[in-house]
């Protein structure tokens, strides 16, 4: 036995011992490239010990201390290491793919590039954990801690993570697509340029969380709460917005097609050339909005609260506005032809010849208008049709 390896074995010795536990075959070494394939180390202190490419799988390190180990590009393929205590550890590279991970200590863990597919870490402590370019797809991150961890372009994809705790995370171009987050907490976190496809966000807390050009197609973001949060040129086609709070939001260039915002909130939100072709706008509230240069032609807005709200440049064609609330609003250029304005409430809005034609060729049943809108109104309805 070289003079190299032997304060390894007594460290581990030392450890057992202050452990009270002993082992009964003592047929594995800890350290660098060692094989300690499905070994019993359950309870054991191998904090700081070197272990790097080590063959670990199928190992039991229940509850056993591995801080600040050096397991670098190790095997560690459907170990046991529930509630193991792993924080300041060097895995980077390291294959934990199917692992048992649950309640374990990941804190400030280096785990880039590791290969997480499968693996187990409900309630898992992961808070300023480095998971850059790491692979968790499918894996189970229900509960877990990951505030202030990175997840740059991590794949989390099919990934369990409701009701994880993701405050300021940094995932900027991580793969999220088909993932479970609903009701999770991820103020503040970092999600630029992610793939978000078809993801559950269902209540999620998302105040001033970063979507910029985010891909969310198909997303459910059903009752979430994303006050103050970018969506700056994000893709939310056909996406779940029902019930969601947007207040605040800055939203310019997004595309919302076909996207479903009944009853959202969407009071002061930036909607700057926003694309909203095909979508659902029943009940929502967009109350002192600019609405510049979008088309909403043929999109359902009954009973839609636009109190104060801004028009410039806006096509209402054959939209359905009954029952809206308008009043106050300020119109430019806005086009209403065919609009159904049927008891919506349209006292007191202001408004250019452009808009008023265009007002003359809308349903206007029992609509609330102002008497100089009603005047103006009449008087163009009175005016002789124009020579053929």
């Amino acid at each position: 036995m070289s003079h190299a390896l032997k304060p390894a074995i007594c460290l581990l010795l030392l450890a057992c011992c202050a452990a009270g536990q002993l082992l009964p075959e003592f047929d594995f070494l800890a350290a660098d490239r060692a094989d300690m394939r499905s070994q019993d180390m359950s309870g054991l202190n191998l904090s700081g010990l070197s272990m790097n490419q080590s063959d670990m799988r199928n190992a039991n390190l229940n509850g056993s201390e591995l801080r600040n180990c050096w397991l670098r590009s190790s095997w560690l393929s459907g170990a046991h290491l529930e509630a193991a205590d792993l924080s300041g550890s060097d895995l980077g590279g390291a294959v934990l793919e199917d692992a048992d991970l649950k309640n374990a200590d990941l804190t400030g863990c280096n785990l880039k590039g590791s290969q997480l597919s499968g693996a187990d870490l409900g309630g898992a402590r992961l808070q300023k954990a480095d998971l850059t370019d790491a692979d968790l797809s499918d894996s189970d991150l229900s509960g877990a801690d990951l505030s202030d961890a990175r997840l740059f372009r991590s794949d989390l994809s099919g990934a369990n993570l409701r009701g994880m705790y993701l405050f300021n995370a940094n995932m900027i171009g991580s793969h999220l697509s088909w993932a479970d987050l609903s009701s999770a907490f991820m103020s503040r976190a970092q999600l630029s340029r992610a793939e978000l496809y078809s993801t559950d966000l269902s209540g999620c807390d998302l105040r001033d969380a970063d979507f910029t050009r985010a891909y969310m197609m198909r997303a459910n973001l059903t009752g979430a709460n994303i006050d103050s949060a970018s969506l700056a040129y994000a893709d939310l086609t056909e996406a779940r917005l029902a019930g969601a709070s947007l207040v605040g939001t800055r939203m310019p260039y997004a595309d919302l097609t076909r996207a479903d915002l009944t009853d959202a909130d969407l009071s002061g939100a930036d909607l700057n050339s926003v694309r909203l072709v095909g979508a659902v706008l029943e009940d929502a509230r967009l109350d002192r909005v600019d609405l510049h240069r979008i088309d909403l032609r043929g999109v359902n807005l009954r009973g839609a609260d636009m109190e104060n709200a801004n028009l410039d440049t806006v096509f209402l064609t054959n939209a359905d506005l009954s029952g809206a609330d308008l009043s106050g609003a300020t119109f430019t250029q806005v086009e209403l032809s065919g609009a159904n304005l049927s008891a919506a409430n349209l006292k007191n809005v202001k408004y250019d010849q452009f808009t008023l034609y265009s007002l003359a060729e809308a349903k206007l049943d029992g609509a609330l208008l102002s008497e100089n809108l009603k005047e103006d109104l009449r008087a163009l309805s009175s005016r002789p049709e124009p020579p053929a």
